[in-house]
């Protein structure tokens, strides 16, 4: 697309060429055809006084209506005085009288040409009049001829003023496309990653959010910003980087997919977002969206094939296994009654029937355990911890391996003992980073919380200011072993349970 300016020098040429070849002509044929008179002299001066008047006048002021009504005026006066005074109807400077109705259709468009065009023709009409070279067939040529470039120049600036408007739409739209493939060339490498991160192992909501405030923060100006998992008991934070200073203006993003509310992103940033940010915003969470929504998803196919199974366990186990180990324990009961006379047998029959009792105890409380509904696990309360602290607080690192959850008799107390150990960390410690790390697989698992704060002296900090007497009470409780290590480098808290 052409520049102003190049497209002025272009008109600029234009202009000069012409004006200048037909004032060379007048002045040519005048001279050979009347001599050196004063009244050729005088059109000369005029005509030339026209010309260079013309070409010292920017094209860009004569965009302005009344200024470019004054230079058409003075220049047909101009040109049909220098005709007047050569010869009037035949005189040759009638070419260069063309020129101000050329340049008013030209810039002006229609209008300003015909109105142009009317003084030139009322100009011309009076110069035959007044010279007495008055020829109906002259002047009605001439006629025609000024009526002809008006209307070409004016149909020839509609032409190029729409062909520059489909420039300027096409220019901005190829701006738009090329903005928006960049948005979705950064969206679909975000996607990728999710994918890489699906395929190597389960997909985390906590990577999909740093991973997406980490592409937000490379293409918005942005202050901070969080992502938040929707939850059964409300949004869980899943990631947040940078701050929320004083005066900073924050921008709620629901995230969802379909009419399915999946979560929200929050930016926060020194302005309100832009339009354009907010499109960039909208491009790179949509990935985020489905991510979560594929992650809402597995979960609840997870938790419904869980609890369907845990409740056919249950049946099995109360309906079949649970009366076929009564009728076995029947069984060993009469054979001690027909045989009490045999002490070796009486001995194995009573060491079957303690392992039976113990297997029917055994099946009821795996039954009362299947039957209990299934609690949060370790890491989504640790989560929901971490998603509700303020600016300011330490970072937590998860790093937890869930198999399975623990036991339903024992997840109660070992969920308390971790966040106990968590929030005294977060509370108490004056640590910068805090990892929450180890396994749980249903019976066995070990858990551990560190922090690189400044530790404490257990034999001066009363047990009861960090709780520590009822996170031992409950490890005691369920069985567990409960280590608490502390120094001026930090406190390390290890909760096992299990097999040793």
């Amino acid at each position: 697309m052409l520049s102003p300016d190049r497209r002025e020098l272009r008109l600029r040429r234009v202009f000069t060429l012409l004006s200048w070849l037909t004032l060379a002509l007048g002045v040519f044929l005048s001279f050979f055809d009347q001599g050196a008179t004063t009244p050729v002299l005088v059109a000369a001066v005029l005509g030339g006084a026209y010309v260079v008047g013309l070409q010292t006048i920017p094209i860009s002021f004569l965009s302005r209506q009344w200024l470019q009504d004054l230079v058409t005026t003075v220049g047909i006066l101009l040109t049909m005085t220098a005709s007047a005074l050569t010869g009037g109807g035949t005189s040759p400077y009638l070419l260069l009288s063309l020129i101000p109705v050329l340049v008013a259709a030209t810039l002006g468009g229609l209008r300003p040409g015909l109105a142009a065009s009317t003084l030139g023709i009322a100009a011309l009409t009076i110069v035959t009049f007044a010279t007495d070279s008055f020829d109906i067939s002259t002047v009605l040529e001439w006629v025609a001829l000024i009526l002809l470039v008006a209307i070409t120049s004016a149909q020839a600036r509609r032409v190029l003023m729409e062909s520059r408007t489909r420039e300027l739409q096409l220019t901005k739209a190829s701006a738009e496309a090329t903005a928006r493939v960049e948005r979705l060339t950064r969206a679909n490498s975000l996607l990728a990653r999710f994918v890489e991160e699906a395929d190597s192992r389960e997909l985390n909501p906590v990577t999909v959010g740093n991973s997406a405030l980490e592409e937000l923060a490379d293409s918005i100006s942005m202050e901070g910003g969080l992502i938040a998992l929707a939850g059964n008991d409300g949004p869980v934070v899943v990631a947040r980087a940078g701050n929320e200073p004083p005066g900073s203006t924050r921008t709620v993003i629901p995230l969802s997919v379909g009419e399915h509310s999946v979560g929200f992103a929050a930016i926060t940033s020194q302005d309100e977002l832009t339009e354009d940010e907010r499109t960039v915003v909208h491009d790179l969470l949509q990935p985020v969206a489905l991510a979560f929504g594929n992650v809402l998803l597995l979960q609840d196919i997870a938790q419904r094939a869980v609890r369907e199974e845990r409740q056919r366990l249950a049946r099995d186990l109360h309906d079949e296994i649970g009366p076929s180990l009564a009728s076995l324990g029947l069984a060993v009961d009469l054979a001690l009654l027909r045989h009490p006379a045999d002490p070796d047998l009486a001995q194995h029959l009573q060491a079957l029937r303690s392992s039976v009792t113990g297997l029917v105890e055994d099946v009821r409380s795996t039954v009362a355990d299947l039957r209990m509904s299934p609690q949060p696990s370790i890491g989504e309360v640790v989560r929901r911890i971490a998603g509700d602290l303020p600016e300011n607080s330490p970072a937590i690192d998860i790093r937890l391996e869930e198999r399975r959850p623990p036991r339903p008799s024992l997840a109660p107390d070992i969920a308390a003992i971790v966040v106990e150990a968590l929030r005294n960390a977060i509370a108490h410690s004056g640590a910068t980073a805090i990892i929450v790390h180890g396994i749980s697989d249903f019976d066995e698992g070990r858990i551990t919380v560190f922090d690189d704060g400044t530790g404490f002296d257990r034999d001066e900090v009363p047990n009861e200011r960090f709780g520590l007497v009822g996170m031992e009470e409950r490890a005691e409780r369920i069985g567990a072993s409960l280590s608490i290590l502390t120094n001026n480098r930090g406190t390390t808290v290890t909760i096992a349970w299990g097999p040793e």
